[in-house]
C-alpha cells in the first residue's frame, strides 16, 4: 500500500512524491516548509524567550531539575505538544540537566515552528 506525502511550500514547485507505507490509502500526510525568519525577526523573537540563546540559526536552552527522574518527566511531559507541533527538538540530557537545541533542519534555519516549540518548552 502507498500513502502520499504532499509537499507544501511558500516558493513553488508544490511536489507529490508516493512513498511505501502501511497506512491506508486514503490517509494523506501533508508537510509544509516553513520559511526562515530573517536576522531582526529573530531578534525580536528573542525578547519574549529570556531563558534562550541564538546563534542566527538554532535555539538554545538549559534547565536544571533536582534529580535524574525529574528531568526525564519533563522530557515526557514535552512528548504530546511536540508531536502536535511535528516539531522535535534536539535534547541532551546530563543527569539532572536537559538542554534543547530547535531549528528546523529542512529550512537549514530558524522558523516560527522553532519559536512556537521554545514558548511551550518554556510554559512547562
Amino acid at each position: 500500500m502507498f500513502n502520499l506525502l504532499l509537499w507544501a511550500s511558500l516558493t513553488p514547485p508544490t511536489s507529490v512524491s508516493i512513498v511505501p507505507s502501511p497506512a491506508p490509502l486514503d490517509q494523506v500526510i501533508i508537510a509544509e516548509s516553513w520559511p526562515t525568519l530573517d536576522e531582526t525577526d529573530i531578534r525580536l523573537r528573542m525578547l519574549h524567550l529570556p531563558d534562550w540563546t541564538t546563534d542566527g540559526t538554532s535555539l538554545y536552552h538549559t534547565r536544571t531539575f533536582d534529580g535524574f527522574v525529574e528531568a526525564i518527566a519533563f522530557i515526557d511531559s514535552l512528548v504530546e505538544p511536540a508531536e502536535q507541533l511535528g516539531h522535535h527538538p534536539d535534547i541532551t540530557v546530563k543527569y539532572n540537566q536537559v538542554s534543547f537545541a530547535l531549528t528546523t533542519h529542512d529550512a537549514e534555519g530558524l522558523t516560527d515552528l522553532d519559536f512556537q516549540l521554545a514558548r511551550t518548552i518554556s510554559q512547562l
